[in-house]
């Protein structure tokens, strides 16, 4: 017994030693690292100068996403006094930390669901290790890996509440939830008050010591929107919902909404609108490309968000249909294809490139992945309609899922790649059951 027990933690240890090997390899020789670049201020991150400088006031008037992001991001710049290379430096570092975090509990998370060692080790080096999402997106300085690591770890947690029904388990649900939701408005609060009612169902009791952790954390995940109402008089952790719900629609004619050009300081009419003084360059015209967390995003997201109403009004079935085309084409994609953010460098730039020119075999893999995704969905829907083991813990779990990823097709008219990544470990758990179903049918 202590035998079999000092091979699994062998196990595990070799699979870092593995996952260190071949980071230095894909660092050192293909020259797989994160550009510098993604840190000019703009998209999702705040000017480096004012996090170094005034990183307190920067993320309180930060009212474009949620603040998490770029509070790391404001740490690792203090470490090195704010030098753009140096800060990408550490949250590569960062990222492949959070890769092992990924290993640690894929692994714990397979043990739960009873797979064998050596089989797990397969798994984990195949589809994690090795996997190309993986390397492309702990390369890429933005939140989506620091999402997959939290998911991974939410999902161990879920299953080892239900296990064991310790309090320190549910604690730890919460906080993972609201930390989710600092870091990326699409993991809403409302996460967390279903969680609470499923949990508290499970318990049949609504007022217990899960209500305390509940009620902290929940109200910690909308402090930010509380912070926007103050300041900003926006009840919202993110202004980008009405621009994001404008880029759903082809026939919206404002090139503002559609991200196309930079748009200038509307502060006086935002002033009359909101009343409120808001003096902090960070929320004004020098908040990076186009002024993305400018006063002056506020009023575009309002304008584009009547537009979007207003057209989808007339034209609701165009709506529809492009949800839908977009939908079948980000589950015929792979996670790595999202090339937005993507270093110059990356290998992945010739492979999308490849299967680009070859329509064929482009084809061929949108219909593979399309039919895998098919199966995908049915295997967690049919454990979830039939309450087949672990029937509790995977009505939560896919929750999450199928929230996050209708949410971010629904409002958003592309970048699905990044965040259908964030629930890896989902692919994870499912191919390790697909592959032993197969496995054990042919022994």
């Amino acid at each position: 017994m202590i035998k079999i027990q000092k091979n699994q933690k062998y196990l595990l240890f070799f699979l870092f030693i593995l996952y260190f090997l071949s980071r230095f390899i894909s660092y050192e020789l293909f020259q797989i690292k994160a550009d510098p670049k993604v840190l000019l201020p703009g998209w999702h991150v705040l000017e480096l100068n004012f996090l170094n400088t005034d990183m307190f006031n920067s993320i309180l008037h930060l009212h474009s996403q949620p603040p998490l992001w770029n509070i790391i991001i404001g740490i690792s710049g203090k470490i090195v006094d704010g030098k753009i290379f140096e800060t990408a430096v550490i949250l590569n570092l960062y990222n492949y930390i959070l890769s092992l975090g990924i290993i640690f509990f894929s692994y714990k998370t397979l043990k739960i669901l009873k797979f064998k060692s050596q089989f797990i080790f397969l798994i984990i080096l195949l589809f994690v290790v090795f996997n190309p999402n993986i390397i492309f997106y702990e390369n890429i300085i933005n939140y989506n890996h620091s999402l997959t690591f939290l998911f991974t770890n939410l999902v161990w947690l879920i299953l080892k509440f239900f296990g064991t029904k310790q309090k320190k388990f549910e604690f730890f649900i919460y906080l993972n939830i609201c930390i989710q939701s600092l870091i990326w408005a699409g993991v809403h609060p409302i996460i967390l008050v279903f969680f609470y009612i499923t949990i508290s169902i499970q318990k049949k009791s609504f007022l217990n010591y899960g209500t305390i952790f509940f009620a902290i954390m929940f109200l910690v995940s909308i402090s930010p929107m509380i912070k926007n109402k103050i300041i900003f008089n926006k009840f919202s952790n993110s202004t980008w919902i009405g621009i994001n719900l404008a880029s759903t629609m082809n026939n919206i004619d404002e090139k503002m909404c559609l991200y196309q050009i930079k748009y200038p300081d509307h502060y006086s009419v935002y002033q009359n609108k909101y009343n409120r003084e808001v003096n902090h360059p960070v929320a004004r015209a020098s908040s990076g490309f186009g002024h993305r967390n400018s006063v002056s995003q506020i009023l575009l997201s309002d304008l584009c968000l009547s537009l979007f109403i207003e057209q989808l009004k007339k034209t609701p079935f165009e709506y529809i249909k492009g949800r839908a085309v977009a939908t079948v084409i980000s589950h015929s994609k792979f996670s790595f294809e999202y090339l937005y953010l993507s270093p110059e460098n990356f290998r992945f730039h010739n492979l999308k490139n490849f299967l680009d020119e070859n329509i064929f075999l482009k084809r061929i893999k949108q219909l593979i992945l399309l039919i895998y995704m098919l199966v995908f969905y049915y295997f967690f829907i049919n454990k979830i309609i039939f309450k087949k083991k672990y029937y509790n813990e995977f009505l939560l779990i896919f929750s999450v899922y199928l929230f996050c990823n209708i949410v971010s097709h629904l409002s958003n008219g592309y970048e699905h790649e990044r965040f259908m990544y964030q629930f890896h470990v989902l692919h994870v758990i499912f191919m390790s059951y697909f592959i032993s179903f197969f496995y054990d049918k042919k022994n």
